[in-house]
């Protein structure tokens, strides 16, 4: 759907079909291009997709999309707008997206971000008798969500590169994202938890995009190579049992430097990532 398609501040799940005129209306008012290649005579009650789709529209020109949809018949979008982030994170399904010349097939537990302008778009393909469970994220470019982002987080984001970021995310933030993607009533609290867990998406993928002698200010040798090599130790053999001592033994740190270090090297705690690594290798 919209990468920016909010249009009230709580708009309740919907099951229902959407048609090819339902998708014309979204394209018309939010500036998209929708083709349906499997329909070369199409209506406009030809049905699309099936399921639930809810908006949430946050202070600051934020707005989040939880989609959990059957797909009908296959179509493809071009955005046709600026926004100075576009994040999605699918669930379930796979999703195929195009940035200019770059492609990406995104799975069930990896997200994708990139700003959008007319330099910029993505296009997306959505194959036929597919499920799709999804959560995005979209900005409109009047710059009243640097309010509500913390000023170094948005300064960042601003400031790196503009190119178009897929990754693998942690297993922490899919608990989290799968809880509060769950259907119910808009509360301040729901509102709150989405927020929250797509301020941390965000956080995880520039600390993921920066060069490593930027990473929290550590140096490439030294520190950062112990931490490195902690690291490299949880992902290649997660099935062993391990020590906060023995792992601070290993990188030459005490036990509260290694806890610390580690979070602000990777963006998480040195089990949380262990725990990560153990339920990839389980997959």
């Amino acid at each position: 759907m919209s990468p920016i398609s909010c249009h009230s501040s709580a708009a309740p799940a919907m099951k229902k079909i959407f048609s090819v005129s339902d998708f014309i209306a979204f394209g018309e008012r939010y500036g998209i291009d929708y083709r349906f290649p499997a329909l070369p005579q199409y209506t406009q009650s030809s049905p699309v997709l099936h399921g639930d789709i809810e908006e949430i529209a946050l202070p600051g020109g934020i707005c989040i999309t939880r989609s959990d949809v059957h797909v009908l018949q296959p179509y493809e979008t071009t955005s046709r707008h600026s926004s100075p982030l576009y994040m999605l994170v699918v669930l379930e399904g796979n999703v195929a997206l195009a940035v200019n010349e770059q492609t990406f097939l995104l799975s069930a537990g990896m997200a994708f971000c990139s700003q959008l302008s007319e330099q910029q778009t993505i296009r997306a393909h959505h194959g036929a008798d597919s499920k799709l469970r999804t959560l995005s994220l979209g900005m409109y470019p009047d710059g009243g969500w640097r309010e509500r982002f913390p000023v170094s987080l948005a300064d960042e984001w601003e400031n790196s590169a503009a190119s178009a970021r897929v990754w693998q995310v942690p297993e922490f933030l899919l608990s989290g994202l799968r809880y509060a993607q769950q259907p119910g009533p808009h509360t301040a609290s729901r509102q709150l938890m989405l927020e929250g867990i797509m301020l941390q998406l965000l956080g995880y993928a520039l600390n993921l995009c920066q060069p490593a002698t930027q990473k929290r200010g550590l140096p490439v040798t030294g520190e950062y190579q112990r931490l490195e090599l902690i690291r490299r130790l949880l992902e290649q053999t997660p099935e062993k049992a391990y020590t906060l001592n023995e792992l601070a033994r290993r990188a030459a740190m005490s036990p509260s430097s290694l806890r610390c270090k580690f979070r602000h090297a990777y963006g998480c705690t040195v089990f949380d990532y262990l725990r990560d690594c153990r339920l990839a290798r389980a997959r």
